[in-house]
């Protein structure tokens, strides 16, 4: 049994449900659909807990769901499609198309004829690797009913088995079709990719290669959810949980690196966070029972203490600047400045009298005699005072120092050290002070009071009295501050008397609460503390006030739960659609498959198709879960793309050569049907693909050919016919672009019928015409009458080629088939007045641009009669001299076709 190894892999207990079905459904679609991809997800979610819905039986693999063509299964045979039924525009009365049972079946229709709508079926019951679901008229509302096709086929054997059906899109394919390959643009399975490479890929192959594909869609869409929850959970869980507790460390597991089986479940969750006024009421009970504990008192008061100490610090150091006292003495040591500094000018200006600079004393003068002394100190340390005079020399002017100088220098210093001056300084140095001092003072704000009094407020009533006291006191500080910072600035202290008063026995206060909170701690550290007990409530607590913090957070907490157990599910989902193992048995199959044998048959094909002169070689490689066998260009410089380098006629006859190539492992005796192989090849390479699908057909193969190239299908029927190998035509045409897929002969190209066919058609035209009540002289007349004469020309001619040279040289065909002189019956001293008169007359009427001054009658009635008994009774009279001279069937006709 072919693919038996595909079919052992498959059924391995390893292996996923979801791509056992996967390739069961590749295996008889040929492609996974968005619905399918639908499916197969559901299955891999199943099976990692994402879900816990019913979902429908997974069917895996077995041997009967794959296409078998191995050469050693029976061969199938398709003998007709039809009639079809609401398959694209297809007309539903038509016969079925025939096909021979070996051999050559052509069928011709041109472009928009009907011809793709049947490839389309055929690419759906037989071996595709594309194949198309079918559809109905998609210009109309949708039928109720499905497509529906009959079918003709039988198995080949001792006693041929007929089978006879009408298959409905929906129902399986019938196994035996998925002998047939076929070949079209889109199934050939070669492509010019965007990486340069042209690719194709053998059935048991493309099955895996498509079912890594599948992994890689699966997975990609669960790698989105997980980057979704990954995103969601690096927002932090609420934090303020005791460490230690029940419910801490339960928290502490979600996160994403614990183990699903690690991780706590909701019930359990929601259990820790139980809440009710039973919890509530323990809860206060063992808070009050805690608080009476001495060891917390005795550290609680020991706490309030230290509180109350630093704001009495503080509150004594701001009254000292900006209490009453404090605003008295910047007010007090201002006026003493001024006083003195007054005192020290008017001292100085008395000095100046008689001085040749009167205007002396300022303290700017008084400044510069001050550092002009320290100077002098420094410069004549060895002098004796004042220095400032003895030592010669000014220190302002660096010249020496005459007596005069030296006498008012030394007046100068008298003032400088004398007592005035010394107490005006001092005055100013002390104000200055103060001033800074108050200046530079910054006050707590009422959040910073409450803060640092927080333990100390929360012992009583009365401490919090106090508390608010000091807040108070705080406030009217930070007011009466701004106001001494202003009086200070405008140097006038008017309004020191009206400023806000401060409660006078606040510090008292502090004092007294100090004393008592000291006296508690003296009682308590005397106390026998029972330390296990209260260590025993002090957890209780903890582990109650989390209780109750999570009871408010527990959807939070539950959600993120979800997220992490979701997100684990997802991992074991991807798990499952890991591409690896599918990776691995491509490559060992593709080193099975890519034989030696492939690639010689490759390189066999190519030179039949004359593709000999481009370097190409064949290799395996994965990209991915992608794995393919390649056909490359071997190029020096680097090729963007194949197509680059290619022409279109090169790509088809590459892809056709590999297609070819691959039915070695398709079966030497199955059959094909390809649709339009020679686009875009040349004449020569038509000729070359036609041969090779008649030496195909040689080996017993049923070659089935859509083609809208006449060219094509007369080098397609010389070639049987020179091989002897059976070749039945079909014709397909549309009619009024309304109905397609018309099967009929007669619709054939007018350049193809015989002449007893035209002649035929003649008669019925002629006959129409006269019966429209004909009259020569009406012109609405000519259209249908040169019609007429143009085929009874064509005619002519087609009697001359088809009869007198018995076909020895025949339009669109290359060869000129000399054996059929033999028959040839041509007769110049009787043929050619015949002929010569007949093609005159035709002429006369078939269209030519007529002379002006030529009458516009047309032929009377009777003179179409005699112009078509011409033509007629030369066509009995040669086709009878030719059957004199034969002499039975010739070799150049070939054998009939076989049908079933």
């Amino acid at each position: 049994m072919a693919y038996d190894e595909l079919v052992a892999w498959a059924d391995q207990e390893t292996r996923p449900e979801w791509q056992k079905d996967a390739l069961r459904r590749l295996a008889t679609t040929g492609e996974l659909t968005d619905d399918d991809i639908s499916e197969l997800r559901r299955v891999v979610e199943k099976a990692s807990l994402l879900i816990d819905d019913e979902i429908a039986a997974v069917k895996p693999l077995v041997a009967e769901h794959l296409s078998d063509p191995s050469a050693d299964a029976p061969r199938t045979i398709l003998g007709a499609i039809g009639p079809v039924r609401r398959v694209d525009r297809l007309a539903s009365d038509q016969p079925p198309i025939k096909f021979a049972k070996k051999g050559i079946t052509l069928i011709y229709g041109a472009n928009a004829s009907g011809k793709s709508g049947y490839c389309r079926i055929t690419k759906q019951l037989c071996r595709s690797l594309s194949p198309q679901i079918l559809k109905g008229n998609v210009y109309e509302a949708a039928p109720a009913d499905p497509p529906e096709v009959g079918l003709l086929y039988g198995i080949e054997g001792d006693e041929p088995e007929r089978q006879e059906i009408t298959w409905r899109q929906g129902d399986p394919r019938p196994p035996e079709l998925a002998r047939i390959t076929v070949f079209d643009t889109a199934t050939a399975r070669v492509y010019v990719d965007k990486d340069r490479n042209v690719e194709f890929l053998p059935y048991e192959l493309d099955l895996l290669n498509k079912l890594a594909l599948a992994a890689r869609a699966l997975d990609g869409n669960f790698e989105a959810q997980e980057n979704a929850i990954d995103a969601a959970i690096r927002t932090p869980l609420p934090g303020g949980y005791t460490d230690g507790t029940a419910i801490s460390q339960t928290l502490t597991k979600l996160i994403p690196a614990t183990a699903l089986a690690d991780l706590p479940d909701e019930v359990a969750l929601r259990t820790l966070a139980e809440w009710n006024d039973e919890k509530e009421a323990t809860l206060k009970s063992v808070t009050d029972e805690i608080r009476d504990d001495p060891k917390v008192r005795l550290q609680t008061r020991k706490s309030a203490k230290q509180e109350l100490e630093n704001i009495k610090a503080e509150v004594v150091g701001y009254l000292a600047l900006i209490g009453n006292e404090g605003i008295t003495r910047i007010k007090d040591a201002h006026t003493e400045m001024t006083t003195k500094a007054a005192a020290a000018k008017a001292a100085a200006e008395g000095l100046g009298e008689g001085m040749p600079i009167s205007d002396i004393g300022s303290e700017s003068w008084r400044q510069m005699l001050l550092y002009a002394r320290e100077f002098a100190g420094d410069a004549f340390p060895e002098r004796d005072d004042p220095k400032l005079v003895t030592g010669k020399t000014c220190v302002l002017c660096q010249q020496p120092l005459e007596d005069d100088a030296a006498t008012r220098m030394a007046e100068f210093d008298n003032y400088i050290s004398g007592r005035t001056a010394r107490d005006s300084q001092e005055a100013r140095e002390k104000y200055e002070a103060l001033m800074a001092s108050t200046i530079a003072l910054r006050l707590r704000t009422p959040d910073q009071i409450k803060a640092l009094l927080g333990v100390y407020a929360g012992m009583s009533d009365t401490h919090q009295a106090i508390a608010d006291e000091i807040e108070q006191t705080y406030s009217v500080l930070a007011s009466r501050l701004d106001t001494v910072k202003a009086m200070i600035e405008a140097e006038a202290f008017e309004e020191a008397d009206c400023m806000v008063a401060i409660p006078g026995d606040l510090i008292d206060r502090i004092d007294a609460s100090l004393a008592e909170i000291q006296e508690q701690i003296e009682t308590l550290g005397d106390a026998d503390v029972e330390a296990k007990r209260y260590k025993e409530l002090a957890s209780k607590k903890t582990e109650l006030e989390d209780a109750k913090k999570l009871s408010q957070e527990i959807e939070i907490v539950v959600a993120r739960l979800k997220q992490l157990v979701k997100r684990l599910k997802i991992k074991e989902a991807r798990k499952q659609c890991a591409s690896g193992p599918i990776a691995r048995q491509l490559t060992a199959r593709r080193r099975a498959v890519l034989t030696e044998t492939l690639k010689t048959q490759l390189k066999d094909e190519l030179r039949v198709l004359k593709l000999s002169h481009i370097p190409i070689d064949l290799s395996d490689r994965s990209s991915g879960p992608d794995s393919v066998i390649e056909v490359g260009l071997t190029a020096h410089q680097r090729v963007e793309k194949n197509s680059d380098v290619l022409s279109e006629g090169e790509q088809r006859a590459l892809a056709l050569s590999c297609f070819l190539a691959e039915l070695i492992e398709v079966g030497a005796e199955h059959g094909i049907i390809l649709d339009d192989p020679v686009s875009s090849l040349d004449h020569s390479r038509m000729e070359a693909v036609a041969k090779r699908l008649v030496a195909e057909a040689k080996t017993g193969r049923q070659i089935v050919v859509f083609t809208h190239n006449i060219m094509f299908y007369f080098m397609m029927e010389s070639e049987a016919r020179r091989a002897e190998t059976p070749c039945h035509t079909e014709w397909m045409s549309s009619q009024g672009g309304a109905k397609f897929g018309i099967i009929d002969d007669a619709a054939r190209p007018n350049h193809t019928k015989k002449a007893k066919k035209r002649i035929n058609e003649l008669n019925e035209a002629k006959n129409k015409l006269l019966k429209d009540d004909y009259d020569p002289a009406a012109q609405e007349f000519r259209d249908p009458l040169t019609a007429i004469y143009t085929l009874m020309r064509e005619t002519w001619e087609r009697i001359v080629e088809e009869i007198l040279f018995n076909d020895t040289v025949q339009r669109f065909r290359p060869e000129v088939m000399t054996l059929r002189l033999e028959e040839a019956c041509y007769d110049p001293t009787d043929d050619y007045p015949a002929i010569f008169e007949g093609m005159k007359r035709c002429s006369h009427y078939s269209g030519h641009d007529r002379a002006a001054d030529l009458p516009q009658e047309l032929p009377a009635k009777e003179d179409i009669e005699a112009d078509l008994q011409a033509l007629l009774d030369f066509h009995t009279k040669v086709s009878d001299r030719k059957k004199a001279l034969r002499k039975g069937r010739k070799y150049e006709e070939g054998p009939e076709p076989e049908f079933l």
